[in-house]
């Protein structure tokens, strides 16, 4: 199996980390439809959303939950789209399951390479609103 996922968790391959924890990570999208759209998925290789079970799908849920809230936060989006795609007849191009976080101004810039000085920008933005949230809760 080849997943970039997968590589992504093993630290094979590069990626902006916003949150990580034992069991969740999440990154931004490499080709982001806009600024801040983040990709959560467990670390662990499921397919789609058939094969995860409930309660490592509850974790990624609640980390979508804070990623959603550290965009309104730090980003100052007034909406925040959530997408999870199973299948390719549903559009679903990696096959490991994420769900997008999708920070959202009324529009859609559209999907552009995330450049390095936008991914350092924006996660570290996400990565220390997500610190005052966690640290907010307890």
């Amino acid at each position: 199996m080849d997943c970039v996922f997968c590589r992504i968790v093993k630290g094979e391959e590069p990626a902006y980390v916003v949150y990580e924890d034992n069991d969740v990570i999440a990154i931004l999208d490499k080709y982001p439809i806009n600024r801040g759209h983040t990709l959560v998925m467990p670390k662990r290789h499921y397919r789609d959303i058939t094969e995860a079970p409930g309660d490592e799908l509850c974790r990624v849920i609640n980390v979508t939950k804070l990623i959603a809230m550290a965009m309104i936060k730090a980003l100052g989006t007034p909406g925040v789209r959530i997408i999870q795609n199973n299948g390719a007849d549903a559009g679903q191009v990696i096959f490991h399951i994420h769900f997008h976080v999708i920070p959202m101004t009324g529009r859609m810039t559209g999907r552009h390479y995330l450049t390095e000085e936008e991914g350092r920008e924006v996660s570290m933005a996400l990565s220390r609103a997500i610190k005052e949230l966690l640290n907010d809760v307890g």
